[in-house]
């Protein structure tokens, strides 16, 4: 018992240095904290005055368009950009009109084609998403896009059509060919010589929708 004494007496000096320590820190924390504080008034008011610049350039870098820098530079022609960062028009049909196609630049003055050589090609309108960034103007146009629309017709359903019902123009009636659909059904598919050359003339592409548009691809 004589011999824990001392240890006691080490440890208890131990305990208040520590405590002594902790209170110095407390208060140099305090200190600086109050320091801090005197000095924040004089800094917002300078903020103020900063804050209309930053936001004038922002607003200005925002608004104006980068200038293409080389093939090194670290942003690339708007309209170089791949397809999922920009956003294009459909083709503009102009139902046969040249020379409204001649001043606007682009569109398409028939739709539909069967080859590929067949099908007209145009350029549309395109610009570069929100958010991406891309040197020069970023709306552009985008070339070499088919004239093609669709407009719901099905092949296969309408070749069934033609072979079941075709004797009552329902082939013709679904395809928009509403003039003819009537004198089809009228004669029953001219006593079936109709029947046979509307079939003939669906597998051969030469019946296709009145609308001009394509079959569909997709079921």
């Amino acid at each position: 018992m004589a011999g824990r004494g001392p240890v006691c007496y080490v440890l208890l000096c131990g305990q208040a240095a520590l405590l002594l320590g902790n209170l110095l820190l407390l208060q140099g924390v305090s200190r600086s904290h109050q320091h801090n504080a005197t000095d924040s008034p004089t800094h917002s008011q300078e903020q103020p005055a900063e804050t209309p610049a930053i936001a004038a350039v922002s607003s200005s870098s925002s608004s104006n368009t980068w200038d293409y820098l080389g093939p090194y530079a670290p942003l690339v022609l708007c309209d170089h950009l791949p397809e999922e960062f920009i956003e294009c028009e459909d083709p503009m049909d102009h139902g046969g009109n040249t020379s409204a196609r001649d001043e606007l630049g682009h569109g398409c003055l028939k739709f539909g084609g069967q080859a590929y050589s067949d099908v007209s090609h145009t350029q549309v309108p395109c610009k570069a998403l929100d958010g991406i960034e891309c040197a020069g103007p970023r709306t552009f146009r985008r070339g070499n896009k088919p004239c093609i629309k669709y407009t719901g017709h099905y092949f296969i359903t309408t070749l069934l059509y033609s072979f079941f019902l075709g004797c009552f123009g329902v082939d013709r009636f679904c395809l928009g060919h509403t003039g003819t659909a009537v004198g089809k059904l009228l004669t029953l598919g001219g006593l079936g010589i109709w029947w046979f050359v509307d079939l003939i003339l669906l597998i051969t592409g030469g019946l296709m929708p009145s609308d001009g548009s394509n079959w569909c691809t997709i079921y």
